[in-house]
């Protein structure tokens, strides 16, 4: 079986730099590895051709840009989510087979609610169009990627946390239980993932792995640990968030809308990846929130 060539879309976002790296680093594994961008981007990449990332230039609507390709990774953010059954479309036309949206979170089928939440709205409608182009065209796959939240974020101000000013603004509950996992870690079970072999007649998988899970009271004392310091910290209520999230979309401010949606997910325990996990599945141990911290705080 020949090695596989993969297309990376969003390559240079907060997830897609570190996924360019875990490429780089098993670059051999793969017959061909790219990034598509368009004319305006072309040069945030000059510095990868010389590690055999190559780059395609064009629209990720665009079926030529995906001729050649086995597998492709869409890491985009909450702007261009929308587009994603665009650019599945566009990726089947030009011969892919094996497709990743942008997931990387929480698992969005736990509840009805956490489906029907407005910021998971354009990740289930891109769900919605994998499964019905699996139906339509035979041999096509997709991989959904359940890690829970990015550990880097969770203590940051996505979630109301100022680690200056040690001050913690939660829309959501103390004992609220959230699963998160590092970047790099992310990145690395996507790009091994590739290799693990599909469910015998299934064209959907999902891969849940995650590198902790705790309590929101156990994260802020992990925080307070690690820096020293006593934390002001206030638990608000999530109506609070959606009433200022309602505010931003009647204005047709969509990212503030997202924003003020993104604030309550790890507070109100939204962001889980439930059991039975995938981890064993790897070849590494991911890191703790302990161990992130300790990264964060300890640089320079």
């Amino acid at each position: 079986m020949m090695p596989p060539s993969a297309l990376i879309i969003g390559a240079s976002g907060a997830l897609g730099r570190p996924v360019v790296e875990e490429f780089k680093n098993q670059r051999s594994r793969f017959e061909r590895v790219a990034v598509l961008t368009d004319p305006t981007r072309v040069h945030k990449f000059d510095d990868i051709k010389k590690d055999g990332i190559e780059v395609v230039v064009g629209s990720f609507l665009d079926f030529k840009c995906y001729q050649g390709f086995d597998v492709v990774l869409s890491l985009v953010g909450n702007a261009l989510m929308r587009l994603q059954p665009g650019m599945i479309e566009a990726a089947v036309a030009g011969g892919v087979q094996h497709f990743y949206p942008s997931e990387f979170g929480t698992d969005i089928t736990q509840s009805a609610g956490v489906r029907q939440f407005r910021y998971f709205r354009d990740k289930v409608v891109t769900r919605d169009h994998l499964a019905a182009t699996a139906r339509a065209q035979a041999g096509f796959r997709y991989t959904l990627m359940l890690v829970g939240q990015f550990s880097e974020w969770a203590y940051g101000s996505f979630s109301g946390v100022d680690t200056e000013k040690h001050v913690v603004e939660a829309y959501g509950y103390p004992e609220a239980q959230t699963d998160v996992t590092a970047i790099a870690d992310i990145a690395r079970y996507t790009v091994d993932s590739i290799f693990l072999p599909f469910p015998e007649h299934q064209s959907c998988r999902e891969i849940r792995v995650r590198g902790d899970h705790l309590t929101w009271t156990q994260l802020i004392a992990l925080l307070e640990e690690i820096q020293g310091v006593k934390y002001k910290v206030t638990f608000l209520d999530p109506k609070v968030a959606a009433e200022k999230q309602e505010e931003a979309r009647l204005r047709g401010d969509e990212e503030e809308e997202l924003k003020w949606a993104g604030r309550v997910l790890g507070p109100s325990g939204m962001v889980q990846v439930p059991e039975p996990l995938d981890n064993h599945k790897f070849g590494f141990v991911p890191k703790t929130a302990r161990e992130v911290m300790q990264t964060m705080f300890t640089q320079g």
